[in-house]
């Protein structure tokens, strides 16, 4: 996949989430809650999966795009580890036909606003940015009040 292919599923106007979210704790990714394996279905017919993981312990969350065949095709973490020169929030997104095979190192860019967000908040966010319809449940771990 190259960068124009990414863009143009990126921007792909009918996107969808039904199923609602839920995270797991694994005891292989311990203290990370965990939604794996959400289908982003689309007109293109291809298989798009999102995870989406929390550390309660650092408070970072991360959004994974992976498409199926080919790897992971965009990123975006939220008050982790900073990627030198860039900060602990920002968004990694396919470049070229390479990146899936080095996770995603090139175009990385810096998205400061999103720090200090709520999970639902970023999820919201997320399809918004990729032109996602989410019409499930998001049982965000991070709140009391699972339906809030």
């Amino acid at each position: 996949m190259i960068r124009s292919e990414f863009e143009q599923l990126r921007d792909m106007p009918d996107k969808q989430i039904r199923e609602s979210i839920r995270f797991k704790r694994s005891r292989n990714t311990s203290p990370l809650l965990r939604a794996e394996d959400v289908v982003i279905e689309n007109s293109a017919g291809v298989e798009l999966l999102l995870d989406i993981s929390w550390n309660p312990i650092r408070g970072s969350k991360s959004f994974n795009v992976t498409l199926t065949g080919v790897g992971p095709i965009c990123r975006l973490d939220v008050d982790g580890p900073p990627h030198a020169p860039m900060g602990p929030t920002h968004k990694h997104a396919l470049q070229g036909a390479d990146c899936p095979d080095t996770n995603l190192p090139l175009g990385v860019v810096d998205i400061a606003l999103a720090e200090g967000q709520s999970l639902r908040r970023l999820f919201q966010s997320f399809c918004e940015m990729s032109n996602i319809v989410f019409s499930g449940t998001f049982f965000a771990p991070d709140e009391d009040d699972p339906h809030a």
